[in-house]
Formats: C-alpha cells, structure tokens, sequence
C-alpha cells in the first residue's frame, strides 16, 4: 500500500536544485536539461559572435592599413637598387629629407616653407645610410653631409662630374644612389623620401616630441624659437625648424652666440630629433588615434621605391616594434674643408677614414671572415678594400678632419 509522501519532504524536494538528489522529478531533470542547453547555446552564439567581430575588426583594421600604406607615393629607381635580401639579414635604406617645395597647395604652406615656383628643383637636405639589422632591432645611420663634394656620374647637364653630393638628388633618387654606389662603394636595398610637411606632420600626430635645452635657441632663416630652457614639448612647426636649422644662435650669459658648426651641427640635430621622436612613437603605441595620426601624417609625404610593399613595410613595422632610441646609432662620414677654385665652400671626403667607416658601418650584422686581418664582407656589395676611389677624396692629416664629434649642449638632449 502506497503512502503519501509527507508534506515537509515535498517541501524539501521542492527545494533541491532541478537535476540534483533522487528527489528531482523526471520533469524537472528536463527542464534542468533543456535550460543548460539554452546557455551552452547562447554562450556559443556570444563566442561565434566575438570571433566574428574580432575578424571584422582584424579585417577591417588589415584594410584599413593597406589602404593608408597604398598612399604613399613609390617610384621606380631605374638603378642601383639590390634585389631582395634574405630574410633577417641586414640591409640599407637609404633615408632622404627632400627640401622640394612640390607638395606646397596654398599661402600657409608657401609661407612657412616656401613657394615652389620660387625655390624650384629639390635638393637632400638630409641623407643618410640607414643599415637595419631585423636580428637585433637595431639601426645604424651613416649621415652624409650634404655638401660632401663628390664625382657624380652620368651625363647630366650641370650636375654630374665634381658636385656637392646632395645636387645629384635633384632629378630624385637614382643618381643619388648610383653616386653613392661609385664614390662609396654604398650599396642600399630600398630608398624613402619625407618632405617637409612630413617631418612637421609626424611630430604633431604623436603630441610632440621633448627636447632638453640647456639653452635658449633660434633661427631666424628657420624661424626656430626655443625661448625657455629645461625640457621642452617642441611641437611640428619648430621641429622642423629645428631639424634644418643651419644658422643656430644659443643665449649663454645673456647673450647670443652663433654656433657656427652648420652643417655639422644641423646633423646632430637630426640625430637628437630621431632619438626624441623614437622614444614618443613609443610611448604612444597604445594611443590608438595618435598612431592612426602618425600614420597618415607619414604615408601622405612620403615617397619609397616601388619594390617597398605594402607587405614589407607591415612586416619591417613588426619587426622593428620592439626598437627604442637606444636602438639608434649614428655617426657621420668623415670629411675636411675644401674651397673649390671657383670659390664654393664645400667637404672632402677624408682618406683613410671614411673608407674604414663605411667598411665597418657595411659589416654590421654580417657574419665575420674566418680569414684573419681580411676585410669585413658588406651587404651585397664588394668588399671596402675595393671601394671605388673618388676623384674628389683626398687624404691629410687627423687634425684636419672633421669626424664630427665635439659636444654641443646647445642643440638639447631627448627628455
């Protein structure tokens, strides 16, 4: 005979969690089941959900940065350029400041910098052997003076034979690289080129760059004004100035001193410029407007050789991703003072010590010769012993080289 089951037991069965204990019922082990399977499903369909809009946004982000990269202007370098290097190995960039006026659309830009009716042409303002080494995310910049005084080879009117070696750039990049290749034995695997716009435009993308003045500085052909000392948020206008500033004068005890280095000083500026603008692109890497500011501030002034893919420069950026400004390293060829006879002042390249420079500078990153007191291997290119004698090097004493290394604590430190 059945019994009832007792009030206080149903009770306690009622309050067992559905699908638990021998007093869940048939019906509430189902239910149990049949909510289980709603968020099994529903967390699925969150899961597929996710997945889907981080490959739309992966998607998006892949196009979206393609396209940015696909404004870049690319020309055809018609020699001198390597093939493709293996992956990892070092290779050289050459790197190109251009003081063209082309890019000039309106009176701001042709009074800040110029029109380009007036100042016709283009000149390398900046030029510099950039030897990236993937392995070690490190960069090595070989700066050469722009008023280094070389053969340029060719036939072209007015520029090849002797020539300040910044004139071979004027009709753009492949006799420059050639000029480099025959007078130096440099041999370089791709070629970039930023305007001014670009370089003023980089450093307002990332907020500024910080520079330590110990001193007040200007230029008033550059309209360069750093009036406080101590480090300063120097934003896109006064970088460049300060980037091509040739005329320099500090403020020390009250009064206005000429620095009187030109181009040599104007190349440890750069120098301090890159090491400031590295260490801010760094610490924004996170600030994602900055970066896609920076980005398009880069790719609209910019011109590479068309062997620069998309597919290279993302793969170059990832592979770099990690540099700092320690990463950097710089030195500058070399080179003596020199009047030509029609009374041009310009720079020599200094035997034996721009030959050994550019030696080891081409070596970095290759493997070294078992052979004892050989010379280093370059990257694709001969050997330093047979570098290409240039009609306009010229060896003399140390004393008189220029190697380009009295501190100046006028042109500021990164801060």
């Amino acid at each position: 005979m059945l019994r009832a089951v007792p009030d206080d037991l149903e009770r306690d069965a009622r309050a067992v969690p559905p699908g638990y204990g021998r007093l869940a019922s048939p019906r509430a082990r189902r239910r149990a089941r049949s909510r289980a399977g709603r968020w099994r499903r529903r967390l699925l369909g969150a899961f597929a959900a996710v997945v889907v809009a981080f490959l739309v946004a992966a998607g998006a982000g892949w196009w979206y940065l393609n396209y940015q990269l696909d404004q870049a202007h690319r020309v055809h370098v018609a020699t001198g350029l390597l093939g493709p290097t293996k992956p990892g190995a070092p290779f050289n960039v050459l790197l190109i400041g251009s003081d063209s006026r082309s890019f000039v659309s309106n009176s701001a830009e042709a009074g800040a910098f110029g029109s380009g009716s007036v100042v016709t042409g283009q000149r390398s303002d900046v030029i510099i052997v950039a030897r990236i080494v993937p392995a070690t995310n490190q960069v090595y910049l070989l700066s050469i003076p722009r008023d280094t005084y070389v053969d340029v080879p060719g036939h072209v009117q007015y520029i090849s034979g002797p020539n300040r070696v910044n004139a071979a750039f004027n009709s753009g990049p492949s006799l420059l690289i050639e000029t480099l290749r025959k007078d130096f034995g440099i041999t370089v695997a791709h070629f970039a080129e930023i305007n001014f716009a670009g370089f003023q435009s980089m450093v307002d993308a990332v907020g500024g760059i910080r520079i330590d003045f110990p001193y007040a500085v200007e230029d008033a052909y550059t309209r360069l004004s750093v009036q406080r000392t101590g480090c300063q948020l120097i934003m896109g206008g006064n970088a460049l100035a300060y980037v091509r500033s040739r005329h320099l004068y500090y403020r020390r005890d009250g009064v206005w001193t000429p620095d009187w280095g030109s181009d040599w000083s104007r190349i440890r500026r750069q120098d301090v410029f890159f090491h400031a603008l590295a260490d801010r692109v760094r610490s924004e890497l996170s600030n994602l407007g900055a970066m896609t500011s920076l980005l398009g501030a880069v790719v609209r002034n910019l011109t590479v050789d068309s062997t620069m893919t998309n597919a290279f420069l993302i793969h170059l950026a990832l592979e770099l991703r990690h540099a700092t400004s320690g990463s950097i390293h710089s030195e500058v060829l070399p080179t003596i003072p020199y009047v030509t006879s029609y009374g041009a002042d310009v720079l020599l390249p200094a035997q034996p010590y721009d030959r050994q420079m550019i030696a080891r500078f081409l070596a970095i990153g290759e493997p070294r010769r078992a052979t004892a007191g050989a010379p280093p291997a370059t990257a694709g290119s001969t050997a330093s012993s047979t570098l290409a004698p240039s009609t306009t090097t010229t060896t003399a004493p140390g004393s008189s080289v220029v190697f380009d290394r009295q501190p100046e604590p006028w042109n500021g430190t990164p801060c």
